[in-house]
Order: structure tokens, then C-alpha cells, then sequence
């Protein structure tokens, strides 16, 4: 009997201690998870650049539904303001008095970063808003406009329903050297069109202003 546990004994192979992971798959797998981490934050990018844009598009639609209905109202011509950039309250005075304006809060891209032009009741009453209006009387002044707007568009622009459909009433802001409100998009842009449409531009909202 103690000669078979001998034998019992002899045949077990030999302990060996846990090995711990070498510095290589420690690295490995740490590049897994940065890949993977960086998967998750784009696709919750995307999703939230979507939603802003999706809801920035409603809110210009209902901007235009107040400006076409005091156009109307009006012979056809839109409100005026003193230049694109604001403040704009000549816009928001004119549409509360006839009472088109709506809820201030879709004066407002829902995707837009800057808290000068994020709703708030203080900047609703000074009449800064979220968006370019392009009805207006003046050359904008502002150094940080994309010198296309200061030059090459022609100032004052009154706007009236007449126009070409694809006419320019309002935009998302943009600004030479800033990313726009919907970062997912190369100075990516909504706009709403004279006929009371609402069209995006992915690229360079030069290239499709009228």
C-alpha cells in the first residue's frame, strides 16, 4: 500500500506558481479598452449631434411659421433688424406685438454651446437669440464673421415673400475659426428658407446661401 502511494506521489506532476500577466498583454488589453472607450463616446456623439439637430430643425420651422405669418400681415415683407448677428430685438418686438411669436425657447438651437447664445430670460429680453436672422439693415461689424458675410453679401437685405424660394431667413450661428452648434458636420448649419423650409448644410454654408 505505501508503495503505491510512492508511486501516486511520483506521478504528480509538479506545482507550478500562477503566472501574472506580462507587461505586453497588460498594454494589449488597455488598447482594447481605449478602442472600445472611444467607440462608445462617438456613437454618443453622434447620437446627441443628431438630436440637437433634429430639434434645431423644429425651431426654425416654427420661427418661420411666425415670420411668414407677420409677412403676411405685412404687405409681404418680414421684420427688420439692425444686423444678422443681433441683438435682434426688433425681431422678437415685432413678432410679441403682433402676436406670432411663439415660446421664446425656439429662438434657440438646442445643440448650441455658447451661453451668449443658449436661452435664457435675460438674453431673450436683450434680444440674443440663437440664430443669424438675414433681414437686416446693416453690414455686420463683428471681426469674428466670416468675412464672406461682411463683403461679399449685399447689406441692407429686407426680405419679402416674393423672393426665390431658397432665399436665406435664419440660420444656426458660425464664426470664422469655431466649430458650429452640431459638431458631428464640417461648419455643418440648419437654415430656414423663405418658402418656410428648413434645409442643412453639412460643409460650407458659403457655398449654399442665397
Amino acid at each position: 500500500m505505501d508503495e503505491f502511494a510512492h508511486l501516486s506521489r511520483r506521478a504528480r506532476p509538479p506545482c507550478r506558481e500562477p503566472r501574472g500577466f506580462s507587461l505586453v498583454e497588460v498594454l494589449v488589453v488597455l488598447a482594447i479598452m481605449m478602442v472600445l472607450a472611444a467607440m462608445v463616446i462617438s456613437a454618443s456623439t453622434v447620437a446627441t449631434d443628431t438630436a440637437g439637430l433634429t430639434g434645431c430643425r423644429a425651431n426654425l420651422r416654427q420661427v418661420g411659421l411666425a415670420v411668414l405669418a407677420y409677412a403676411k400681415d405685412h404687405g409681404g415683407a418680414l421684420p427688420v433688424t439692425t444686423t444678422l448677428d443681433g441683438p435682434q430685438q426688433a425681431l422678437t418686438t415685432a413678432l410679441a406685438e403682433g402676436r406670432y411669436l411663439g415660446e421664446p425657447r425656439t429662438y434657440y438651437c438646442p445643440a448650441e454651446r455658447n451661453p451668449l447664445r443658449q436661452f435664457s430670460d435675460d438674453n431673450f429680453a436683450q434680444g440674443k437669440i440663437g440664430y443669424f436672422y438675414f433681414s437686416c439693415e446693416k453690414t455686420p461689424d463683428n471681426r469674428f464673421l466670416s468675412t464672406f458675410l461682411r463683403w461679399e453679401v449685399a447689406w441692407p437685405r429686407r426680405l419679402v415673400t416674393g423672393m426665390p424660394a431658397a432665399t436665406w431667413v435664419m440660420s444656426d450661428c458660425w464664426f470664422s475659426g469655431e466649430p458650429t452648434s452640431h459638431r458631428a458636420y464640417k461648419k455643418g448649419v440648419n437654415y430656414l428658407r423663405i418658402d418656410g423650409s428648413v434645409g442643412t448644410v453639412e460643409e460650407s454654408p458659403r457655398e449654399t446661401f442665397r
